[in-house]
């Protein structure tokens, strides 16, 4: 049986049991990179523990819906200068957290703090952007910086338009349960795609598991009219090229 080389650019390692086993059974399925995204200081102080491990690297920053939390900037920095670090992420804005108590301008604040670390440390940002897609895209236009969107579910033309300026997107087991993410799939370049699962988000009653990017690739590759050889091929080096890691 053919085994394939994927990766894995969204996933919350930490939040694993075993960490290791989870990486073990991922390498031993063909899932070569895999990249833990934190979501505030602690996390991100863990994810970088976390890259100790095979084929783990690491975004840190904070998650928008952390935003109210204190982070210390400078510790950012130094976390920033680990070599396996390839992002500042998780970061972003999400107008659905104003109703749990997080303005949406707080929100803009430490997400411009994290494009500046970002810029400073010429890194991309590890982007979420729910239900704030065009304020996020004004931002990263306006900021000359790499972006890569996670899970992201605004419209086809603005990401058309991100696309075009050479940001990332990736694409999770989500888009085999819903159909508004076809479009996305159908129209964006394939070179403008990788794989991700958000671990440990359950979809279709299971854990995302970072071996179900297998299934992500092979729909990429029904809805692409492509070789699931081929697609793999292309999505697993996007992750690696655009996050700056050699294989």
């Amino acid at each position: 049986m053919m085994i394939y080389v994927y990766a894995d650019v969204h996933l919350h390692l930490y939040e694993a049991e075993s960490p290791e086993r989870l990486v073990r059974e991922s390498l031993d399925g063909g899932v070569k990179f895999l990249l833990s995204a934190g979501e505030e200081m602690e996390s991100s102080r863990r994810s970088v523990e976390l890259t100790s491990l095979e084929g783990v690297y690491a975004a840190v920053g904070v998650h928008p819906a952390k935003a109210m939390q204190p982070y210390d900037v400078k510790e950012l920095e130094r976390l920033l200068e680990h070599p396996r670090v390839v992002a500042v992420g998780e970061v972003g804005m999400d107008a659905k957290y104003e109703r749990f108590g997080v303005p949406l301008e707080r929100q803009r604040r430490v997400f411009l703090d994290m494009i500046r670390l970002a810029k400073e440390h010429d890194l991309p940002v590890s982007i979420h952007s729910g239900r704030s897609f065009r304020e996020v895209a004004e931002i990263v236009f306006s900021s000359d910086i790499r972006a890569h969107f996670h899970w992201y579910s605004g419209s086809v033309s603005l990401a058309l338009e991100l696309a075009e300026s050479g940001h990332l997107f990736s694409l999770g087991p989500a888009i085999l349960y819903y159909k508004n993410y076809r479009g996305l799939v159908e129209l964006l370049p394939l070179s403008s795609l990788a794989t991700e699962t958000d671990y440990p988000v359950r979809i279709g009653g299971e854990e995302n598991h970072p071996l179900r990017v297998k299934e992500v690739v092979e729909y990429v590759a029904s809805i692409k009219g492509t070789d699931v050889e081929k697609t793999a091929d292309t999505l697993y080096k996007n992750a690696l090229s655009f996050f700056r890691v050699r294989p």
